[in-house]
């Protein structure tokens, strides 16, 4: 009886398949789970795209949206333990919660890694449990300083010193009442103002929990009690000062015919999101803190390496700071540099 040839690209693939599977099976069939907070954050997007295409090879790994509920998050980790997974890497909906999400996993011996929401120290040492983001302290300082080099260090009296009273009369758009991120920014912009030797009034904050619809409301509310008064307005992200422009732009205050350092308010904001840099850069926000979500996402995936490989971690590439973090600086984003920064 003759035998059937096998397709030559059939053959091929089944090759191909089976040294996937032969990786696979080196690494020990590892599996990571990502948990994010809630889809729709275009930050948290970013740095979930950038961390799930760049999984090592062999590493299976679902990813699992808790939509802004805690209670839905632990469940789902709970589901994921029972699962058998080796590591988790957690945007935690409430920092809180931490602490119980570090001992649900370490009693099943499972490492885990924090991002973007910083946990409380106590939550992590002793575990195997580590953070990796930006230094909260930093990003509202860098705004402030941003702004600094703007006035030049002589606000009053210039075009920028709207009622010639030599004040910086701003408002602030808050990320989340009690946010760890949400308090420090808010807290080190107007406190990094002051100590640069400017006089400050913080006019309102108004919380828009971080999204741009919301970022769209406060600012309605800031201007109709404000209006002209405002000089200044500080966005704990982009995507609130997207929102604040958008408004702005609706009512004929803001103009796409100015540049951001011409338009009645000067907008700052945090994170360097794509949509952030394209109004950077068709002068609608003035500047930005850049958050590095792909410096951040590398980290947590270098991080996931050394972890599941049982690498030594005096090596790791990164700075660990008092054991468990791991901070990644940002950089200031205007007109200036933006193109460094876009694609």
């Amino acid at each position: 009886m003759k035998k059937q040839k096998i397709p030559k690209l059939i053959y091929a693939l089944a090759i191909i398949a089976l040294l996937r599977l032969t990786v696979a099976c080196s690494q020990g069939g590892q599996k990571i789970a990502f948990f994010q907070y809630k889809s729709g954050d275009t930050f948290i997007s970013e740095m979930m795209e950038h961390m799930t295409t760049s999984v090592p090879e062999g590493v299976i790994f679902e990813v699992r949206d808790a939509a802004n509920s805690q209670s839905v998050q632990n469940q789902q980790i709970v589901e994921l333990i029972e699962e058998g997974f080796d590591l988790f890497v957690v945007n935690a909906v409430d920092r809180l919660a931490c602490s119980t999400i570090v001992e649900r996993c370490a009693a099943e011996d499972i490492p885990v890694i924090f991002f973007n929401r910083e946990p409380t120290e106590d939550a992590l040492i002793g575990h195997n449990a580590f953070y990796v983001g930006a230094d909260a302290d930093s990003l509202g300082e860098k705004q402030a300083d941003m702004i600094a080099e703007l006035f030049t260090g002589q606000f009053a009296g210039s075009r920028f010193d709207k009622n010639n009273d030599g004040i910086v009369q701003l408002v602030i758009l808050k990320g989340e009442q009690g946010h760890q991120d949400a308090e420090k920014r808010t807290d080190n912009c107007v406190a990094r103002l002051k100590e640069l030797g400017f006089e400050v009034d913080v006019l309102g904050i108004e919380v828009a929990d971080w999204n741009r619809r919301d970022g769209y409301e406060a600012m309605r509310r800031l201007y109709s009690q404000f209006g002209d008064d405002i000089e200044l307005v500080f966005s704990n992200n982009d995507d609130m000062a997207l929102g604040a422009i958008d408004y702005l732009l609706t009512i004929g205050v803001f103009s796409l015919e100015r540049e951001a350092d011409e338009q009645p308010y000067v907008i700052v904001g945090v994170d360097g999101t794509a949509v952030g840099l394209e109004a950077i850069e068709s002068g609608l926000l003035y500047g930005t803190v850049n958050n590095d979500a792909i410096k951040q996402s590398s980290a947590v995936l270098t991080l996931v390496e050394f972890i599941l490989g049982d690498k030594d971690l005096s090596t790791f590439p990164y700075a660990i700071t008092r054991g468990h973090y791991v901070y990644i600086d940002g950089d200031i984003i205007t007109r200036a540099n933006v193109a460094e920064f876009i694609g």
